[in-house]
């Protein structure tokens, strides 16, 4: 048999028993489209209410937390500040913005928290099962796969026609693009940052390598028992298939967590040109991808224009903090345009971080609020090569003093911001908890912060931040600050309390009221039903909001804290709020 008569055989290539459709459904595709963008659209649909009260308390920030850009403390209604200095160090200082007296006392609308925090049956939602995955999640994940393999496996026998599962394939590349995406559409209209969605990036990514592969060895089986290997081989778009296997195996394999783990850079790279090269081959392979290629290239096209608007070119200051093996990054800058619990991509523009080092980029939570002296301040903690090497080139000695401490520049280049607590007013919950570990203490900072600015327009009567550290002498550098936080003016009374798990010769001097230092890990529960006493005693009835930003285990700790919690507490103080800043992608 020749190629060109091989080519015009119906796809089985031989007869096929009665009750199997032949060449697939096309309508069962397009089911399977309409099916995943509901389900886009019915999370949107219940996320509108919420997204509206935020935009109609934050008339004048509605759009705050897309672009970063310098500002004037007068471009915010700021007209004075609060500055502390640390008595060891003249160089650390702490600016705490306050709003002008003659700002009137705003009416906040609120929107109830949602029943699967507060119902006991359905709170099972937000239970943590499969590693740090909800079972909302874990059910979305089951949901999807039982979608995919229901269109492309009900109707056929895969050894007999394999077309249908390679439809279903080339239908998932929009959505394995939209939800990797930096800028993410659907993020926007669910209400989630794109770092929430990027398990689903996964998931369809590996059912598309699943696809793929039986796609591939349906066909296979086939011309295998024909014995037309060879003639097949010979044709260019069978050839084209094969490459696009070999990419899509490529990006599976070196995707798994323990290589983005241990070897980022060999992910990414793999990563990069797996996906060009599987979009091309794709697209030879046969004419019904090319629509689809098209669409997941857009997608792809405007997520990196919108990339380049978000990113600035500038100086930024290096310190260390050794006592948490921290490097301290300040731009000043950048004073505005995020909220609190954002982060930004940063890329260190210095051959010392090494070639391969300045194309690295990098996430980091941002720590300060807006409009303060020392701009955006990032706390990047030594975990690899790269932030190594950050912490390294902070102590050189090529570096400018500034009173009594080194400090170094270096040209940076920072995109974003990215995340944080879409479409929720922190201010307009009766109480706020932090529960932090290590250098995740950045969110409670940036976010405590915030509230104590907006306190004239805030219904929080209770805000505490819970902070878990290896070594105690790790509180040396922010007692300034934690000090000016509850010594504050503010009608909301901050409480800080700070554990430590390391046995420690450290001797510390006696710290101000409203500061804690304890051994040991924290007891949640316990913190919660203290959080709740406090909210109650001011009649506080508007929920609380409770954020974690720390390791997997202490998000899943703390989640599993709040679905024990008991249910009459929950429902006295209006529910609880959960909010996870935990980068597990």
């Amino acid at each position: 048999m020749q190629p060109e008569e091989l080519a015009s055989y119906p796809a089985p290539l031989y007869p096929v028993p009665n009750g199997y459709i032949v060449y697939g459904s096309g309508s069962l595709v397009f089911g399977l489209l309409i099916f995943i963008n509901v389900a886009i659209l019915t999370f949107t649909l219940f996320n509108l209410p919420r997204a509206w009260v935020y935009i109609a308390n934050n008339r004048s920030e509605a759009f705050q937390g897309y672009l970063l850009r310098s500002s004037t403390e007068t471009e915010s209604g700021l007209d004075r500040s609060i500055m502390l200095q640390s008595k060891e160090s003249g160089s650390l200082r702490h600016s705490i913005p306050t709003l002008g007296s003659d700002n009137p006392l705003n009416k906040q609308w609120h929107f109830p928290i949602h029943l699967s925090l507060r119902h006991p049956a359905a709170a099972i939602l937000r239970y943590r099962v499969l590693g740090n995955y909800t079972v909302v999640q874990t059910l979305l994940m089951v949901g999807y796969a039982f979608a995919v393999f229901f269109v492309g496996f009900s109707e056929t026998n895969i050894f007999l026609n394999s077309i249908p599962i390679g439809w279903v394939l080339a239908s998932q590349i929009p959505f394995v693009y939209a939800f990797a995406t930096k800028n993410n559409i659907i993020g926007l209209l669910v209400g989630v940052g794109y770092e929430k969605l990027n398990y689903l990036h996964r998931h369809v990514g590996l059912l598309m390598v699943i696809g793929a592969n039986v796609h591939a060895l349906g066909t296979i089986y086939k011309v295998t028992l024909l014995g037309l290997i060879p003639e097949m081989l010979a044709m260019p778009y069978i050839r084209w298939g094969l490459v696009s296997l070999a990419a899509f195996d490529i990006l599976g394999i070196f995707s798994i967590k323990y290589i983005r783990t241990k070897s980022y850079n060999l992910f990414l790279g793999t990563h990069v040109v797996g996906l060009i090269v599987a979009l091309f081959a794709t697209c030879r392979h046969h004419p019904i991808c090319i629509s689809y290629v098209v669409a997941a290239s857009v997608l792809y096209g405007v997520d990196h224009i919108l990339r380049a608007i978000k990113t600035r070119i500038t100086v930024a200051t290096l310190r260390t903090i050794p006592e948490m093996g921290l490097t301290r990054v300040d731009i000043p800058s950048l004073k505005t345009g995020w909220v609190a619990g954002q982060h930004v991509r940063l890329r260190v523009l210095s051959t010392s971080m090494g070639l391969w080092g300045m194309t690295e980029v990098h996430p980091f939570t941002i720590a300060s609020a807006t409009n303060m002296e020392e701009g955006l301040v990032l706390m990047c903690k030594k975990t690899g090569n790269w932030t190594n090497k950050l912490y390294e080139m902070a102590q050189t000695a090529e570096s400018t003093q500034r009173g009594q401490e080194s400090v170094r520049r270096v040209r940076v280049m920072v995109e974003g911001p990215y995340g944080g607590i879409y479409n929720t007013t922190v201010p307009n919950y009766s109480g706020a908890m932090f529960i932090v570990g290590g250098s995740g203490v950045t969110f409670a900072l940036s976010a405590v912060q915030e509230l104590v600015l907006a306190s004239d327009r805030s219904r929080t009567k209770v805000i505490e931040i819970v902070w878990c550290v290896g070594n105690p002498a790790a509180l040396e550098h922010f007692l300034s600050l934690f000090a000016a936080l509850v010594s504050h003016g503010s009608p909301a009374g901050v409480r800080v309390s700070v554990f430590y798990t390391r046995a420690s010769t450290y001797s510390f001097r006696e710290l101000p009221p409203g500061i804690t230092l304890t051994p040991g890990r924290p007891n949640v529960e316990e913190l919660l039903d203290g959080l709740v006493v406090s909210m109650m005693s001011r009649g506080g009835t508007h929920g609380a909001f409770v954020g974690v930003c720390g390791p997997t285990g202490l998000g899943k700790d703390v989640a599993h804290a709040i679905w024990n919690f008991d249910v009459d507490l929950k429902e006295a103080i209006g529910g609880i709020q959960f909010h996870d800043e935990i980068f597990d992608w």
